[in-house]
């Protein structure tokens, strides 16, 4: 899973999943989400930056009781 976190002029404006960060920005979908990140990297938004880090799933251990 990734986990996201974005920077506009160096304050921090969304971060979590792609579908927490698409509802912090106040964007329409996951589509639109992943096109500003591309444009972001590719330097089209320029004001912002764009930091995405892999997080593995947490698993519950087996000694949990759900």
């Amino acid at each position: 899973m990734k986990y996201y976190t974005i920077y506009k002029d160096d304050e921090i404006v969304a971060f979590g999943t792609s579908s927490q960060c698409t509802k912090m920005l106040g964007l329409k979908d996951l589509r639109q989400f992943y096109a500003f990140v591309s444009k972001a990297r590719s330097g089209l938004r320029k004001h912002f930056a764009i930091v995405a880090e892999e997080i593995a799933d947490e698993q519950p251990d087996d000694d949990t009781v759900l």
